[in-house]
């Protein structure tokens, strides 16, 4: 179980230009010199770490796909999301570990995509095109979280298209799955940390499948630890728990999921919980001495932009947070945890992802842009003070 520090956000964030200077200061200058038959003592390494970064909902609604669609009319291609992800690509880079939570089911290459239908609750049945899952890569996550109340809107064909699309783009997944095997935990060790990832939704927009393995929908906090304790059992040192929840536009998280996720972490051990759904940015914070994020908002969609349309014209459905991690194994199976946020910025018109205060730092932000990722910032600190 990682020792939980009390890990408060920071309030800037590095560009890259920073970054480089501050590595070729740290690797350009004279080394230390041994005198007389003095033998110089390298000081042992540092302790084995792991560092994460989990953003928002992907969704891609009709304006993300038209602007994307616009951006690969210069190539060919149906559809291009680089230039819209371009911006945070250094940030989520920079992690050992980067998550996504993509929302919607994934179709076949050169298959169909949007609307498809109403479900029997009244909600749209959605899907993403192929060419999104190429995108997560590109822009840097490595898995994705897929249990949400979308997952299953065309069924178990759909569960199976996003699969393959994010393998074949070389994107891992944790939530739904093929068939039984594909089920529970997915490990992977990153620096020789042995870590499992879990996602589970709460809640499902249509007919849940009669295997529950399918879409890990539970609102059940024993079956939720189960999986968690699972992966302990196998052999994971650290635990990364997804959450999709119901409830949307809500600036705090419902009484139900709270208590849901503080039975869950008090009953197992959970290294960060990151939470998915409200489509708003929620507080961060700590149940015991795990880091939740209430609600990580959106990472792209069309919601707070010119097309939206009822409640989700709310400009706070643009915004989302990268929530970022980094474990220090300090030995005897304790990690300390420094925890802290990012304000990420849907730009208005052209759907661009942005790091508000990377953002702000530019002094050539064109005063538009500028006025739109200080409104963001500041919406952001009202939930996260802190925020970077």
């Amino acid at each position: 179980m990682g020792k939980r520090g009390a890990g408060a956000a920071v309030a800037c964030a590095l560009t890259v230009g920073a970054i480089a200077s501050a590595v070729a200061s740290a690797t350009t200058g004279p080394g230390p010199v041994a005198s007389g038959s003095r033998v110089a003592e390298r000081a042992a390494g540092p302790a084995r770490r792991v560092s994460v970064i989990a953003g928002g909902d992907i969704l891609t609604e009709s304006r993300v796909r038209t602007v994307a669609a616009a951006h690969g009319a210069a190539t060919g291609a149906r559809f291009d999301f680089d230039p819209l992800f371009a911006p945070v690509r250094p940030l989520i880079e920079s992690a050992d570990v980067a998550i996504c939570h993509m929302e919607l089911p994934i179709g076949a290459a050169g298959g169909s995509y949007g609307n498809h239908g109403r479900s029997p609750y009244g909600g749209n049945l959605l899907v993403a095109p192929y060419e999104i899952a190429a995108a997560a890569r590109s822009v840097g996550f490595d898995r994705c979280s897929t249990a949400s109340n979308h997952a299953y809107d065309v069924g178990a064909g759909g569960v199976a298209s996003t699969f393959e699309a994010l393998a074949a783009s070389g994107v891992g997944s944790a939530g739904t799955a093929r068939s039984v095997a594909e089920a529970g935990p997915v490990h992977f060790t990153v620096d020789g940390i042995r870590m499992a990832h879990v996602s589970f939704t709460t809640g499902s927009n249509t007919v849940s499948p009669a295997e529950r393995w399918r879409l890990n929908l539970s609102r059940d906090p024993s079956v939720i630890a189960g999986q968690v304790a699972r992966a302990r059992a196998d052999g994971a040192e650290i635990v990364l728990l997804s959450l999709h929840v119901t409830h949307e536009m809500l600036p705090a998280p419902i009484a139900a999921d709270h208590s849901l996720v503080a039975t869950v972490v008090q009953a197992v051990e959970v290294d960060a919980v990151f939470v998915h759904g409200p489509h708003v940015v929620q507080p961060f914070g700590f149940v015991g001495r795990t880091p939740v994020w209430w609600s990580l908002g959106n990472f792209v969609s069309e919601m707070g932009g010119p097309t939206a349309a009822g409640r989700y014209v709310d400009p706070r459905t643009g915004d989302g947070l990268l929530a970022v991690v980094e474990f220090v194994d300090m030995g005897g199976g304790d990690f300390y945890v420094d925890a802290r946020s990012i304000a990420i910025c849907n730009e208005y018109a052209a759907r661009t992802v942005r790091a508000a205060t990377v953002e702000l730092a530019r002094p050539d932000l064109p005063a538009g842009l500028r006025a739109e990722m200080q409104a963001c910032l500041a919406r952001t600190r009202v939930v996260v003070p802190d925020v970077g």
